[in-house]
């Protein structure tokens, strides 16, 4: 489903070799918005200020002002004239697109990794992802994804394609936000607890169609997740859906 990511921290320091403390808060406000934005805290598609997010998050306002800067130039903020920012909605296109990408990814990964992985320590990995979590607690919703994206990665190491690796990561990394909006609709612990035996069982006998079923279905599941938090999504309770009319010349 989706990864953990962690945030780089600037290693500025003064001609001592001491960090100065302005850096330290711009650093640490950039982790706490960057953290509430991935997780859904700060909800995608509202419109925030930089005054309404350091008195939220107890946050030093220079400090604040640099965090949200440094937001907007990743994408995850959208400044509005003499509103603020607007938090980058999530829409069905990075829905789509992003579902679509992973399973060309991960279904040529799992199928060249079928016979080939280490059967031990994906039911170790799997153990720690279906400890659950509780829908809500973006903490532990957090912990989760974590433990899931090993699973997920795991797998693909044992293909021996770095590169492969490399972009299934990437992939997991941009679709954490998309899955803390799903997780907190419904708890999927047990479903993806079955869904993650069958993969391990298919991947250890070395079938690699049966691989591709189960991680095709596993996806399609993860998908209907994230498109049923969205359509309950009060943003799109009041959208008006028109058809575009056709080009006639």
């Amino acid at each position: 489903m989706g990864t953990s990511i962690s945030v780089p921290v600037a290693s500025e320091t003064d001609k001592d070799g001491i960090k100065p403390l302005v850096k330290c808060q711009s650093d640490q406000a950039f982790e706490t918005l960057y953290r509430k934005v991935v997780r859904c805290e700060i909800a995608p598609g509202i419109t925030v200020s930089e005054a309404e997010l350091a008195k939220r998050f107890d946050l030093n306002r220079a400090a604040a002002r640099s965090a949200v800067d440094r937001l907007s130039v990743m994408g995850f903020l959208r400044p509005v004239r003499r509103r603020g920012y607007v938090v980058k909605p999530i829409t069905l296109r990075d829905v789509n697109d992003l579902f679509e990408l992973r399973t060309v990814i991960e279904v040529a990964a799992n199928r060249l990794a079928a016979g080939r992985v280490d059967e031990f320590s994906l039911r170790r990995l799997d153990r720690v992802c279906t400890a659950g979590y509780h829908s809500g607690d973006r903490e532990s919703e957090a912990k989760f994804l974590q433990a899931n994206s090993e699973f997920h990665l795991t797998v693909a190491m044992a293909t021996g394609n770095e590169r492969l690796v490399g972009t299934l990561a990437q992939i997991l990394k941009e679709m954490e936000r998309l899955f803390h909006f799903g997780l907190s609709l419904r708890n999927r612990s047990d479903e993806m607890q079955q869904e993650h035996k069958a993969l391990i069982d298919a991947l250890a006998s070395g079938d690699a169609d049966a691989v591709e079923r189960v991680t095709r279905e596993e996806l399609a599941s993860s998908r209907s997740m994230v498109l049923d938090a969205l359509m309950s999504s009060e943003a799109l309770l009041d959208v008006s859906i028109s058809v575009a009319p056709k080009d006639r010349s």
